[in-house]
């Protein structure tokens, strides 16, 4: 399939530009500096460099084909931390996936694949609530619900077919950001005191080589229009994945539940659905023990 990548540079986006390069598709990324980009793709895939805030301005003829398959849309900055607040670089991000889908229509794209979250569904089922107090943290998560709902409109009205991918918890090698997982493994590697909600909250983790096989297929082969959770399928509280992170790193950290205000949504095993990706013949490969073994093994690697 001829396929167009955004964010490749980044985690998620490195790891599904391999499968895909597996998979034998031809391949357009499109990044902001090419310099990361890494060495063994250049022979292999068609790079243009470009900030999404110049989308617009791309024609036709930067790419090697007058028409395209797939359009996958994964940039998206501001994922993690602090910057899940700032409320200009999330506006941005919306305008940047309205200017994909336009790019997707000029290269007569069949398909949009837009890279949701799960903090679509706690955005949807908290802020409304009345009294409730969300945190500046979702101002990323409406920021990601608005992009998903205007994509949506954008791509009926242009005759391309839609797929938003629901991402969870994806874990793994090439993780760098503040975000659960990587933060509380180096936590642990250093034996710090880690402190946490109740962490009775449902959780559903998924490692990063597994994440992106669901993704493509659900680009490939996913109903038109249609939502797909990204994630392992087996949810369950976050203290049991907390507990077994210590066990099997041997970490002797001290653990503090009940220590942090918890203030939201306790999501249900609604909303952690992975049959429709099922159906289309996903199965997990890597157990959460697995994929914690590979990233421990990947930082302390990286920290030589």
């Amino acid at each position: 399939m001829r396929v167009i990548v955004t964010g490749a540079v980044g985690f998620v986006g490195k790891w599904l530009v391999d499968e895909l390069l597996y998979q034998k598709d031809e391949i357009v990324i499109i990044v902001r500096d090419i310099q990361y980009v890494p060495e063994n793709w250049k022979n292999k895939l068609h790079i243009i460099e470009m900030s999404l805030q110049d989308l617009d301005k791309l024609e036709e003829s930067y790419f090697p084909w007058e028409e395209a398959d797939i359009f996958f849309h994964l940039s998206w900055d501001g994922t993690s931390g602090e910057h899940r607040a700032d409320i200009s670089l999330q506006l941005e991000n919306i305008i940047n996936t309205c200017n994909a889908v336009e790019l997707a229509e000029k290269l007569k794209c069949k398909r949009f694949v837009n890279a949701g979250s799960i903090m679509e569904y706690e955005a949807m089922q908290y802020i409304p609530l009345e009294y409730a107090k969300p945190g500046e943290k979702y101002i990323y998560s409406t920021a990601k619900l608005a992009a998903d709902f205007i994509a949506k409109i954008m791509t009926v009205n242009k005759y391309m077919e839609y797929i938003n991918v629901v991402i969870s918890n994806i874990y793994g090698p090439g993780e760098r950001s503040e975000r659960f997982i990587n933060s509380t493994i180096r936590k642990m590697l250093k034996n710090e005191k880690i402190f946490f909600t109740h962490a009775m909250q449902l959780y559903d983790f998924i490692y990063i080589k597994d994440a992106v096989k669901e993704i493509i297929l659900a680009g490939k082969k996913g109903e038109r229009n249609s939502v797909y959770y990204i994630g392992n399928g087996e949810p369950k509280i976050l203290k049991y994945f907390i507990l077994q992170m210590k066990e099997v790193l041997h970490s002797e950290s001290e653990l503090f539940f009940g220590s942090i205000p918890f203030q939201g949504v306790m999501l249900t095993y609604k909303e952690f659905d992975t049959r429709k990706v099922l159906k289309l013949g996903f199965v997990p490969e890597i157990t959460f023990e697995e994929g914690i073994i590979l990233l421990q093994k990947w930082i302390l690697e990286e920290e030589k």
